[in-house]
């Protein structure tokens, strides 16, 4: 995932960083990064679609650092990948083919008793299924989390963001897991993030602007950076044999202009290389510079930056590798979640109260399902259904209403205790201390898992954050009958899931 070896490259430039550092402030999160480390500690259970409440833990982790950062008074922005662009289908189709490979030894694994080994190759062969994506942004609404479902790649919504000014809906900072988030030209990228909200931040304008450091940056400029990317192999582009991240810096250094890197590569290449590598690597530079992104303010999709005539003329005008352009009120449906899918047929529909800047998100059922039939069938036309094997369906379970995870970091008024008796005091604490308990058991597994799949998270050396979980309210009575209304309400949409989230 991201540019082979970039991290790793990059170390250098690498300093330690603790989320309070964005008090105040307002942060991206690459929702599928979370995702993906979240459901390493319930693998087994998606991958069998078991029954257990287990299979939820995903949520559970993605929320408490949700909960953290709200903690320390930062805004977080959930950002969700949308449709899979055309150049990147090579890649999908390889995760795929190394996820069901996995599975089937998971399997074999299992059947053999091994369950150790068999969790291993589950962690390996997950996927994140377009109803995990649903159910997670069922909670974001209830929650008023901000969220935003990109019209293609994450990454590339999360980058633009943040060269936006926070009054414009900008953000401070990213927190992912994909080093794609360099190439795109973002600021300040935050990996590696544990639950106490410690982390590992890139600055780039620190990286070009360093002298003393090596590897140097300092006669790059950030094309010559993202073609350095592209050299050493991305999602978009496999690299060419025996060129890796430290061949191509060592290139880009050398020659400082793309085109002559690429001259001298088919002199000494030219027999390893693709016929249409020349044609590639500048579409794959283009989607790093010009990719397609949901611009809020206008309400309709847009380009990070404008395409030049110049580079437009050497493509004869064909932008398709960017993804097909979508109609403005189609665009807006698939950011605000209005528009999804009902497995790989029609579309369901969805209206949303917008509230605050950057649209936080209500969802109400529509009163009339003509509203969107139109986006609908023209969402239809731009993107034909997902093909999804089996032995991946069988890992989406059923829509059932969710409540949000208890948040350890508020503390409710009922909460705190004057003149109570010393035994409840003890219970409470009893009840904190079995809830830390249970959340660093859930980690300690996701770190496990993190390390064997080259996702290292850092030594979680400092305490916890102080916190109480929410006592439970007496108003039961009362509001069973709101609760069973609800219910019924959200029944009603059961097997629903966003069509763009789905990953071939």
């Amino acid at each position: 995932m991201g540019i082979k070896d970039l991290l790793k490259f990059m170390k250098p430039y690498i300093e330690p960083v603790h989320i309070k550092k964005y008090d105040g402030k307002r942060v991206g999160i690459d929702a599928y990064s979370w995702l993906h480390k979240g459901a390493y500690s319930c693998s087994m259970e998606i991958c069998l679609n078991s029954n257990s409440e287990k299979k939820l833990r995903y949520l559970d982790y993605f929320m408490h650092r949700i909960n953290l950062l709200r903690h320390y008074k930062i805004t977080p922005v959930v950002v969700f990948d949308g449709g899979n662009i055309p150049c990147k289908a090579g890649t999908e189709q390889e995760r795929y083919r190394k996820r069901k490979a996995n599975r089937e030894l998971a399997m074999e694994k299992l059947k053999e008793g091994n369950v150790n080994a068999a969790t291993d190759f589950f962690q390996r062969a997950i996927s994140i299924t377009p109803l995990m994506a649903h159910q997670l942004i069922q909670i974001l609404r209830s929650e008023n989390i901000e969220f935003l479902v990109a019209p293609y790649e994450a990454d590339a919504q999360l980058a633009y963001l943040a060269g936006l000014e926070a009054e414009r809906g900008g953000i401070a900072a990213v927190i992912t897991e994909d080093s794609d988030l360099l190439a795109y030209g973002c600021q300040a990228t935050i990996f590696k993030m544990d639950r106490f909200g410690n982390g590992e931040e890139i600055v780039l304008d620190k990286v070009f602007d360093a002298a003393a450091r090596k590897p140097s940056f300092q006669c790059f400029n950030k094309e010559l950076f993202i073609g350095m990317c592209v050299l050493a192999g991305c999602d978009f582009l496999p690299s060419v044999p025996g060129i890796g991240i430290s061949k191509a810096h060592s290139y880009v250094s050398k020659y400082r202009n793309l085109d002559r890197v690429l001259s001298v590569l088919k002199l000494e290449k030219g027999r390893q290389m693709r016929e249409d590598y020349s044609k590639s690597f500048i579409e794959a530079l283009a989607v790093f510079q010009h990719a397609r992104i949901y611009e809020s303010n206008n309400q309709r999709l847009e380009h990070m930056k404008p395409v030049p005539q110049n580079l437009l003329e050497s493509l004869d005008g064909k932008l398709d590798f960017l993804g097909p352009e979508i109609p403005p009120s189609v665009a807006t449906a698939i950011a605000q979640g209005k528009l999804g899918s009902i497995n790989h047929g029609g579309f369901c529909l969805f209206s949303k109260t917008l509230g605050g800047a950057g649209g936080v998100l209500k969802q109400e059922p529509l009163s009339t399902e003509s509203m969107y039939i139109s986006e609908a069938l023209a969402l239809q036309k731009l993107f034909s259904p997902p093909k999804v094997n089996s032995t991946e369906t069988a890992m989406v379970t059923n829509d059932v209403p969710l409540k949000a995870p208890k948040n350890p970091f508020r503390i409710q008024q009922s909460e705190v205790f004057h003149g109570k008796s010393p035994s409840k005091k003890r219970k409470l604490n009893k009840v904190q201390s079995d809830q830390e308990a249970s959340i660093t058991a859930q980690d300690s597994v996701v770190t496990k898992a993190e390390n064997s799949d080259n996702l290292c998270v850092a030594k979680e050396s400092q305490e916890s954050v102080n916190s109480m979980p929410k006592m439970a309210s007496n108003g039961k009575g009362k509001n069973e009958k709101a609760k069973r209304s609800k219910q019924k309400s959200l029944e009603k949409t059961k097997n629903t899931i966003l069509n763009f989230f789905s990953r071939a």
